[in-house]
């Protein structure tokens, strides 16, 4: 039994499937196969019961998982500390962010950091959500931020606020739409994210639910671009209200379809084994201090 097999057997037992398994350890699949059968024998006993539609834990996989997942966390542990033994040791803090996330925000989250921990290195990466999330189970980040709901097992989740998110158009577009809601939203143009963002599922969801097909999308994963396109005319685009304000107060002409705001829920997240990581520590405290004491702010994030 060696600590590639118990994380080979924790990433299958999240995952229950050995292909996204082993993209998430960046191994083949017989690779991992082979991890979980070497691991299997040393036990004595199945841990996975293999069915058509992947792979479940037996009992004795569910009695070794979180003896696993607490051996890891101490030998990140173990790891941490010993960086910290080097005289040359930086600590180092890898944060992602997501555009939805206010600027001001931004500024007083990385005051509160550097105010905590004068002598930390902090990185700060941009990101949509399911980049960040990728990162962050690669461990390139200690913590970032997701928008939109999320159960994972691997991950432990901060609930911060929801973010509202506006429907915009033209000014010139605004009459033609209200004319026909909601089956005049299928005659226009909708630029959106891709699927790696956290608003992307919301947005399908939001076209089932008013039974809309729209004909033509625009892709566009740069958010303040998506919001210059509409104010072109280009098309509808949902975005983060206090954004579609911003823009309206500095002249853009769009307008607000208040009768679609939909609100979104943001978290901060982490990976279950960086839970006693002092970086971690450090950005999750920070993070809960500024959530928790900014002033409630009702149309937005």
């Amino acid at each position: 039994m060696d600590i590639n097999q118990l994380r080979a057997f924790i990433t299958v037992a999240h995952t229950q499937n050995l292909t996204q398994a082993a993209e998430k350890l960046f191994l083949s699949q017989p690779a991992v196969s082979a991890q979980i059968k070497a691991l299997e024998a040393d036990v004595g006993t199945p841990l996975f019961t293999r069915t058509n539609s992947g792979m479940t834990l037996t009992r004795a996989g569910e009695v070794l998982l979180p003896e696993a997942e607490e051996l890891l966390q101490h030998k990140h542990r173990l790891e941490v500390f010993a960086q910290t033994l080097s005289e040359d040791y930086i600590h180092h803090a890898r944060l992602g962010l997501i555009h939805p996330i206010r600027a001001d925000k931004v500024s007083r989250l990385t005051r509160s950091i550097v105010r905590r921990e004068p002598g930390v290195q902090l990185h700060i990466q941009y990101g949509m959500s399911g980049e960040i999330l990728s990162r962050i189970l690669a461990k390139r980040l200690h913590g970032g931020f997701f928008l939109g709901p999320l159960n994972q097992r691997t991950l432990q989740s901060v609930p911060l606020e929801h973010i509202a998110y506006s429907l915009i158009c033209h000014t010139d577009d605004e009459s033609r739409l209200r004319s026909g809601l909601p089956r005049s939203l299928n005659d226009f143009t909708w630029i959106e994210m891709s699927g790696v963002s956290g608003s992307h599922k919301n947005l399908q969801q939001f076209w089932h639910r008013h039974k809309l097909t729209p004909k033509k999308q625009i892709i566009c994963d740069y958010p303040q671009a998506i919001i210059g396109l509409a104010a072109d005319g280009i098309g509808l685009a949902m975005v983060p209200k206090h954004s579609a304000q911003a823009a309206q107060a500095q002249g853009s002409p769009i307008a607000l379809i208040d009768e679609f705001e939909q609100q979104l829920p943001m978290s901060f997240v982490y990976l279950d084994e960086y839970g006693q990581d002092p970086a971690l520590a450090l950005l999750r405290d920070a993070v809960q201090e500024v959530w928790q004491t900014a002033p409630p702010v009702s149309e937005a994030a």
